[in-house]
């Protein structure tokens, strides 16, 4: 029998006006104020990601941090836990890639820091051999400052969705007065180009409702594409690049990249000297 793939193309730049304001600091989520999120599930492991915001006023080293995986939401039954640390090198975000699971299988995590818990998080790992059908979502290209992420909420509230693959554009460099722009500003108000300019854009994009949601239900499968560093880029330069105003390509490049591998619930690459090369794993 051959396996029924469904897959459910959301364009994530089909958006709705169905909130007032750009989206502050929760500060019920302190301090995971960028949620939880999974991704690139395997059979026996997933990719687990948070953020943890110092107190203000701190810049410590690094963050102190427990994690979570159990079968059920009111961690009766813990699977994987462990003691880490979030370091101020890679701004504070956690990659933990949980493995010795189960395949096919629904499992919930969560993080604690500073005394506090996240979000709970549900994530599911692949099956092994044949299946009979699977259903992926599939979204790409999300302009925060061109309007709001109903695309995402719908996905949410469908609640039957195996995984999320996102085909890229997941951030967009521009300022929100560009002719894509202009609904809710982007942080920062500005063009971006360097490391912290780049971080704080995915800041602002994991603070989303909507996508905070989508990440928090269900792993992500992601690539970038070309907006994560800039317009039309290639191995040399990009359409949205000046050098005479802007400085070398190759650092702008250098500055996207790390910042999205930061951000994202993303196997991070290997060799390390290869930061370019995206290994998911997933199948």
């Amino acid at each position: 029998m051959n396996p029924k793939i469904t897959l459910i193309a959301l364009l994530a730049g089909l958006l709705a006006m169905n909130n007032a304001h750009a989206q502050p600091y929760q500060a019920a989520l302190a301090p995971f104020y960028h949620g939880v999120a999974s991704g690139d599930p395997m059979s026996d492991r997933v990719i687990l990601w948070t953020r943890i915001t110092p107190p203000t006023g701190s810049s410590p080293d690094s963050i102190s941090v427990c994690w979570q995986v159990a079968t059920d939401t009111t961690f009766q039954n813990i699977v994987r836990e462990d003691n880490t640390y979030a370091q101020a090198a890679h701004d504070y975000t956690l990659h933990i890639d949980a493995d010795g699971l189960q395949a096919a299988t629904y499992y919930y995590y969560r993080f604690s820091a500073y005394d506090k818990y996240s979000l709970t998080g549900r994530t599911k790992t692949t099956p092994i051999g044949a299946i009979n059908n699977v259903r992926l979502a599939v979204v790409s290209c999300a302009n925060y400052s061109g309007g709001y992420f109903l695309a995402y909420e719908r996905l949410v509230n469908r609640n039957d969705v195996d995984a999320v693959i996102h085909l890229g554009d997941y951030i967009y460099e521009y300022s929100s007065s560009s002719i894509l722009g202009g609904v809710r500003p982007h942080e920062p108000n500005l063009e971006i180009t360097t490391l912290a300019d780049y971080r704080t854009r995915h800041s602002q994009y994991k603070r989303d409702p909507d996508l905070m949601r989508l990440h928090q239900n269900f792993p992500f499968i992601s690539v970038w594409d070309a907006h994560e560093t800039c317009n039309d880029s290639w191995a040399d330069g990009a359409q949205n690049h000046d050098t005479a105003t802007e400085g070398p390509w190759a650092t702008r490049k250098a500055n996207g990249i790390q910042a999205y591998l930061e951000w994202q619930p993303i196997r991070q690459p290997e060799p390390v000297s290869d930061p370019q090369r995206i290994l998911s794993g997933s199948r």
